[in-house]
């Protein structure tokens, strides 16, 4: 039994007038000690699907439909304290923002102890401190840190203590939302491999969400992305960057800079997100899409088995090697 399974989620947001459809009949699987990423621009649904998982939606989100089974249970149907057992102990999330989600008038020593006691009210003062100093040095924190307040600490190490947060009752999953934002490359790396680290050492499974699919394709196993609140293309991360197949996939390989290739060769999407209050029919991407036919106009493809256990979302998944060359020569900035 995979460690977590997501079966036809539909995640919705409330207006004024009507609603957004922030996540639409989204399916897949993170098995047990694996490295997923979900990769999507902004808007397309992957923060919402996260905080679906781990019961942080806003108020004004709703599960309109599916499943999120977690060891067997679905975490869609129980009360919010048998939720709060659940998360940290077994789900423990690393948020976008270091600085906006540490507690600023709390020392780091009095909120991994606040976690702790949270969960473990058993455990002695020391027994504490024992564990506090143990997660720091994974993460390559100094225990003297300990008595510094948020605002002390330089921005990857706030990074790094959010990560010792998410590790100090050894989870089973960690979800990274967009965990080396505004981090420099170096310290990008390290955050990403140390996770992988703890993956082998202590057999945590990560589900990682960034827009940066270079960081993805490196630091995960399996690659599952999505665009307007739909996936778009799914499977083994290395195989799907190689030769991608939907033109998303295409376009976003495309529009980062190769030192072996003419950068005049490089694509500039779009950037404006479907509007998901009232989505149309056909698939979200064929606005932006140069290969879009009638057929996409229709109804949104259905996700099928192409190659290398890639699935891919698009009627004309067959002609991947034709829209992978004409790629570079099409303008894509006004499809």
């Amino acid at each position: 039994m995979s460690l977590l399974s997501v079966r036809d989620l539909e995640v919705h947001y409330e207006v004024e007038d009507g609603y957004v459809h922030a996540v639409d009949d989204v399916s897949f699987d993170i098995e047990r000690e694996s490295l997923v990423g979900i990769l999507g621009e902004s808007g397309c649904g992957k923060s919402t699907l996260s905080k679906s998982i781990i019961g942080g939606l806003d108020d004004n989100a709703v599960i309109r439909s599916g499943e999120i089974l977690f060891d067997g249970v679905d975490l869609t149907e129980i009360s919010d304290e048998q939720m709060r057992e659940i998360r940290w102990e077994k789900i423990a999330f690393i948020p976008q923002s270091a600085m906006g989600s540490l507690d600023p008038v709390s020392t780091i020593k009095e909120q991994l102890f606040e976690t702790i006691r949270a969960h473990r009210s058993d455990v002695s003062k020391q027994e504490c401190l024992e564990r506090a100093k143990e997660v720091l040095d994974l993460v390559g924190i100094s225990s003297g840190r300990l008595r510094s307040y948020p605002h002390q600490l330089s921005g990857g190490m706030r990074q790094r203590v959010l990560l010792a947060l998410a590790l100090i009752l050894e989870p089973e999953l960690i979800i990274a939302d967009e965990p080396t934002t505004g981090l420099d490359v170096l310290l990008r790396d390290k955050i990403l491999n140390d996770i992988e680290t703890y993956r082998d050492e202590y057999g945590v499974s990560a589900l990682f969400v960034s827009h940066d699919i270079a960081d993805l394709v490196e630091t995960t196993e399996y690659l599952i992305e999505m665009y307007g609140g739909k996936i778009t293309e799914r499977g083994p991360s290395k195989q799907l960057f190689d030769r991608p197949i939907h033109p998303y996939t295409i376009g976003l390989k495309g529009s980062l800079p190769d030192l072996h290739e003419n950068t005049d060769e490089m694509i500039a999407m779009k950037m404006q997100p479907p509007n998901l209050k009232n989505p149309e029919e056909g698939c979200r991407f064929r606005n932006k899409c140069p290969f879009a036919v009638e057929e996409c106009r229709t109804a949104h493809p259905e996700l099928t088995e192409q190659r290398d256990g890639i699935e891919t979302a698009c009627y004309r998944a067959s002609e991947a090697e034709m829209m992978r060359e004409e790629a570079k020569t099409v303008d894509w900035s006004n499809v």
